[in-house]
């Protein structure tokens, strides 16, 4: 099929909101594998929906057009397949958000592909939730369909239909109501089709065959609106032909780390390992030459891959770090990794001393609000602990155990923390609990469930919720035992083994029997407290540091 020239060439140029959707579907424009993924929220994009509805401006669009180059596309725009491609396409270098909305938004259904995998979401999954967009006729706005059951009113206009005369027809005549009612939603329809159909967008191309000049244009534009994550950025400004930053790092992932149930590391994690290795410090911005030096050295991703592998494997065997959200600072792993990447194996005393450095600076909170030059500190600091067995841990002294917060937010390194010790004194088994998830440890438990494993049983009878929200009232438990759990614990029937696992004692499972939960609270944040000590001050003396009493 002979495709259609485009409705602009080397000049600005404004075009109907349909004609630019129609030109995505037919490969006329095209988005490179340098683009972002999609990271719009649901109210940015209906917000945007609005702005069409209300005649309000959303800005221009540019693209790139260049005769000679040849790049790499994505196969797909948010949910959507693109059809075919041009022979000379333009390449979308500012409205991926927009665009990708408007087509989900406004599409037949028969576009959607719903296998497609190749223009991911932040996260790195396919983006396979429903695009699709309705509009409730009650209260005057849109809605996601998942949101229909929420609806006051049982007819809504889906926006597929906008650009769909025949189908828009089918609607309206299906239309129920009084009369008055009918005209009303009537004039409602004939109001957001003129508003979608008449509405135009200014779009701008950059006529250059100088690829460089493209992703730079690309990293500008983008820095200026939704803020761009580092990964990103860079990713844009070390594109090429031969190297794909994204591809590489998801590559990585798969080969290194998805084995190790790690695959969900925050790309930024790898990215700063990179840096290290490049030679820049971990919070320089300038991501022109860090570009430059990736594409210099690529296999840089491949070698920090490989470490950040066997970093990890130290952190699950001796450290009970199974997935990358129970990991207290990202920097512990970017700097292990970097220790590691010029060692080939560790020795039992090497291990122990980095086990030590690990909770160490877990418990004192050493990288909190930390600077660039004393990452890199520490950074040599690791690095002269594991090749010259001289431990240092500069920039703070004395160091300081502090108390535990009144309030449980698993987000802190101190919850995740206690999170490992009370898996270290519990194991889930049938006998115990009555419950399906039979022999289940504590690790166990933390790795399958993460979080949702540590849950809250005493009720909620305080009316600022300090009780229920210490420390004190979180367990370590299957959630599909929880139920069971809370009715022996408010019963006082607990097993004494299981009471010992949860770190309960018979005078704690007295008071709450009798209703004193601030008690229970006092003595359970008590005996916390000392497992906790007895747990961190052999690894704080191992790393020679002094504890304020």
């Amino acid at each position: 099929m002979q495709m259609r020239t485009p409705s602009y060439h080397s000049d600005p140029h404004v075009t109907f909101l349909s004609k630019l959707l129609e030109e995505i579907r037919e490969g006329t424009i095209q988005v490179p594998k340098f683009q972002r993924p999609l990271v719009w929220s649901w109210e940015d994009r209906l917000e945007l929906l609005r702005s069409i509805r209300d005649g309000i401006p959303m800005g221009a669009v540019m693209v790139w057009r260049a005769n000679e180059q040849k790049l790499e596309c994505y196969e797909n725009l948010g949910p959507f397949k693109i059809r075919s491609k041009s022979s000379i396409p333009q390449y979308l270098l500012d409205g991926v958000q927009r665009l990708s909305t408007l087509l989900g938004a406004l599409s037949p259904v028969t576009d959607i592909d719903v296998e497609a995998d190749e223009f991911l979401s932040p996260d790195g999954e396919p983006p396979t939730e429903n695009f699709e967009v309705h509009y409730d006729f009650s209260v005057d706005d849109f809605v996601k369909s998942e949101d229909l059951h929420l609806s006051r009113h049982s007819e809504t206009l889906p926006l597929k239909l906008l650009f769909d005369s025949v189908g828009m027809l089918r609607f309206q005549r299906g239309l129920k109501g009084t009369d008055a009612e009918v005209d009303e939603k009537l004039e409602k329809c004939d109001r957001l089709v003129s508003a979608f159909r008449d509405y135009k967008v200014p779009v701008i191309p950059i006529v250059t065959e100088d690829i460089e000049m493209a992703t730079r244009t690309f990293q500008r534009l983008n820095s200026q609106g939704r803020a761009m994550s580092e990964a990103h950025m860079i990713h844009a400004l070390s594109w090429g032909q031969n190297f794909d930053l994204n591809a590489k790092i998801r590559e990585v992932k798969s080969a290194d780390l998805s084995e190790l149930g790690w695959s969900g590391l925050d790309d930024d994690i790898l990215l700063k390992a990179c840096k290290i290795a490049l030679g820049f410090g971990v919070y320089v911005k300038n991501a022109d030459e860090i570009g430059a030096a990736l594409k210099d050295d690529p296999e840089v991703v491949t070698r920090v891959g490989a470490a950040c592998r066997r970093s990890i494997e130290f952190l699950k065997e001796h450290c009970g770090i199974s997935r990358p959200d129970l990991l207290p600072y990202a920097f512990q792993l970017v700097l292990i990794t970097n220790a590691v990447h010029s060692l080939p194996i560790l020795s039992d005393l090497q291990v122990e001393r980095l086990t030590s450095w690990f909770w160490t600076t877990t418990y004192c909170e050493y990288f909190a609000g930390m600077s660039g030059d004393r990452i890199e500190k520490a950074r040599q600091d690791l690095e002269r602990g594991l090749v010259d067995d001289v431990w240092q841990l500069s920039s703070f002294d004395p160091f300081e155990v502090k108390r535990l917060n009144r309030k449980f937010d698993f987000r802190s390194v101190r919850a995740k923390a206690f999170a490992q010790r009370l898996a270290e004194a519990y194991s889930v088994t049938s006998s115990d609990l009555g419950g399906t998830k039979a022999g289940l440890k504590g690790h166990e438990l933390l790795t399958r469930y993460g979080r949702e494993a540590l849950v809250q049983l005493l009720p909620r009878t305080d009316a600022k919720k300090i009780i229920y929200s210490s420390y004190a009232n979180r367990f370590l438990v299957a959630p599909a035992d929880a139920a069971k759990l809370r009715d022996e614990l408010n019963s006082a029937s607990i097993s004494e083994t299981t009471a010992s696992k949860l770190l309960l004692s018979e005078e704690m499972l007295t008071a709450v029997k009798n209703g004193r939960h601030q008690e229970f609270v006092a003595l359970r944040e008590e005996k916390i407290s000392s497992v906790e000590k007895d747990f961190y001050q052999p690894h704080l003396i191992e790393m020679g540091v002094y504890i304020t009493p």
